[in-house]
Order: C-alpha cells, then sequence, then structure tokens
C-alpha cells in the first residue's frame, strides 16, 4: 500500500486489476484458441524457461499435486512435447525436458497470444500505449515472489 492509498483503495484497486487481468486473459484464449489446456501451457513455459526439472520440482512450481504433474507429463510426452532424460546427478531418477517440438508448439502458441494482444494495443492511443509500456516493469514485479 502507498502512503496515497488507504486500505480499502487498495482493495479496490486489487479487485478492479484482478478483474481486468482475468477478462483480458479470456480475451486472448477466445482470439487465438490453443488445443491446450492453460495448466499443459504453464508447464512448458516453466520448461522452457527453468529447463530440465524433476517432476517433483514442477509440481511444486507449478503449484499441483505431484500425482498431477506426473499425468500432465505423461500427457505431454505422448504428444511428442516433453522428453525424459537421465538425471545426471542420480542416475535412478529423470528430468523432463521440453522437446524440440515442444519449442515450437509453444512458440507458435506465444506468438498466436502476442498478435491477438498486439492487435489491441494498437487500438489504443500513443498516450494510452505509453502508460501500459510505463506499466510493464511494475506488472512484473508482481509476479515476482
Amino acid at each position: 500500500m502507498s502512503s496515497l492509498d488507504t486500505p480499502i483503495e487498495t482493495g479496490v484497486n486489487a479487485a478492479r486489476l484482478r478483474l481486468i487481468l482475468t477478462r483480458l486473459t479470456r480475451a486472448l484464449r477466445r482470439e487465438s484458441p490453443s488445443t491446450f489446456s492453460p495448466s499443459q501451457v504453464s508447464v512448458l513455459a516453466t520448461l522452457e524457461e527453468v529447463g530440465p526439472m524433476r517432476i517433483s520440482a514442477l509440481a511444486t512450481s507449478e503449484l499441483m499435486d505431484p500425482s498431477v504433474a506426473t499425468r500432465m507429463v505423461a500427457t505431454l510426452e505422448g504428444l511428442e512435447l516433453v522428453e525424459r532424460e537421465v538425471d545426471p546427478e542420480d542416475k535412478r531418477a529423470s528430468l523432463v525436458n521440453l522437446s524440440a517440438l515442444g519449442r515450437r508448439v509453444l512458440a507458435q502458441h506465444w506468438s498466436e497470444r502476442t498478435h491477438a494482444l498486439s492487435v489491441r494495443l494498437d487500438r489504443l492511443s500513443d498516450v494510452e500505449q505509453q502508460a501500459i509500456k510505463a506499466a510493464i516493469p511494475v506488472l512484473e514485479k508482481l509476479t515476482r515472489d
């Protein structure tokens, strides 16, 4: 909370931001539909960002039960979007990694979503676009723990 806001104003702003982000996310999903669930895309994105990881670490990162992560990895593996490799630190364990196909599919997904958002941004005035640009670092800060 800033020194300029009361707790009520901060709560109102948080509620408005949550609703705006939810609606924008839904709109982008409608405008560029995916054959993958948001959870599957999130798993692929995590593997792209972090690199090879154990399913237990993936489950922790994605805030999901390890059994759900195991099933998700099995599904993505069946689609050849991820692959398992031996963990060099523990030959008994395996790491999950994004496959070449997974990288291409994820890049296509991001490209479609970016295009859909770009179309919306292009409809804004220059002043509004500058306001969005200025807000990006602050929004990024909100995503960090």
